[in-house]
């Protein structure tokens, strides 16, 4: 599987369950709604939500979607606080959601962009053949 196709994939997936955990190794976690941002993946958060605690300590995520197609995908994150940076998506068209209603606005000094840098990805599907496991590694 190519990244175009997992990208075609995720971008109908719906919300994604995102499982983080903290420097311990304590584990969380939590729905997002992921979008597809060119050769890789982001979505919104406070600084203070545990997802968001877990990640400045531990830069490995982990998520799920379920039931369009079932998708596994890791990888490493970056925490972005720039503003232009957090503007440019909240003015894509990429979110499947109105941001001002859960975030305000793209200068809210709480709000941070979460990109992932995907490193593996596995999607099962099934067609007139039976079930499928595709994978895709970066």
């Amino acid at each position: 599987m190519d990244w175009d196709d997992l990208a075609t994939h995720l971008s109908t997936a719906g919300l994604a369950h995102v499982a983080t955990a903290d420097a311990d190794g304590r584990p969380h976690v939590s729905k997002v709604a992921v979008v597809v941002d060119g050769r890789g993946l982001a979505f919104f958060t406070m600084r203070t939500s545990g997802k968001a605690r877990n990640l400045a300590e531990n830069p490995h995520i982990a998520l799920m979607w379920d039931p369009a197609a079932e998708i596994y995908l890791s990888g490493d994150v970056e925490l972005i606080d720039d503003v232009a940076e957090k503007t440019k998506l909240w003015e894509s068209g990429l979110l499947p959601y109105d941001p001002v209603g859960f975030f305000g606005s793209p200068d809210n000094s709480d709000l941070l962009l979460v990109r992932i840098h995907p490193s593996r990805a596995t999607m099962a599907t099934a067609d007139a053949n039976g079930p499928r496991r595709d994978t895709w590694r970066r």
